[in-house]
């Protein structure tokens, strides 16, 4: 779990630099508009409509929405974590552009305050739990992943072996015309020995006939 850098520890180290960079970048920007990183947060969504759901939800259906919600988050911080050295380099470089660089930083800010907004939703469920669903987030889609995997080597499995059974078939079907061709030539040549072999006694039965006149 210590690869996932658990969003609490980041959370301290990154708050006050996005404060910086939101305050930058809405001076920059101004009305601009600026593509998301990401695509619409359908986790977040849903949780809201079923907390705002005219008929009551239970509670455990809110706290397993809230926790496919904090899944999400963690899905997308560590993506951040991951591009971000690489982002960098190439902003020193010169190899991108401000606006590819500011969509990344307001997506930053954005999964920032969405695991505060996570957190505290947590907590009032229970007292507490705002410290531990990202760790057991991060513990469910690691699960997810290692499914995911299950998964994909089983689809390999079942490709591989209907190539190889594709392969068989392939190969017993060109035996079997290897062996038909090699039958109808032995076919062709016993014909053709036969022809030969009349043809011989045809001429020997003409030259004795000659030989008695």
């Amino acid at each position: 779990m210590d690869s996932l850098l658990l969003p609490a520890v980041y959370l301290g180290g990154c708050i006050t630099a996005m404060s910086v960079f939101s305050h930058f970048y809405r001076k920059v920007t101004g009305l601009k508009q600026i593509e998301p990183w990401f695509p619409e947060n359908v986790a977040r969504e849903q949780y809201i409509a079923l907390l705002n759901c005219d008929t009551p939800v239970a509670e455990h259906h809110l706290r397993a929405a809230l926790l496919r919600r904090a899944m999400e988050a963690v899905r997308r911080l560590v993506q951040v974590q991951q591009e971000k050295p690489a982002l960098q380099q190439l902003m020193r470089m010169g190899s991108i552009g401000d606006n590819l660089w500011t969509e990344f930083t307001m997506a930053e800010q954005e999964i920032m305050e969405e695991l505060q907004a996570i957190a505290a939703e947590a907590n009032t469920y229970k007292e507490g739990w705002g410290q531990t669903i990202f760790s057991s987030a991060a513990q469910m889609l690691e699960h997810e992943k290692q499914k995911d995997m299950l998964k994909e080597m089983e689809q390999l499995r079942i490709t591989e072996e209907k190539k190889r059974v594709a392969q068989e078939k392939r190969e017993q079907a060109e035996s079997q015309q290897n062996q038909q061709r090699d039958a109808e030539r032995r076919q062709k040549e016993m014909e053709k020995a036969q022809k030969e072999l009349l043809e011989m006694a045809e001429k020997e039965k003409k030259q004795q006939k000659g030989k008695k006149k």
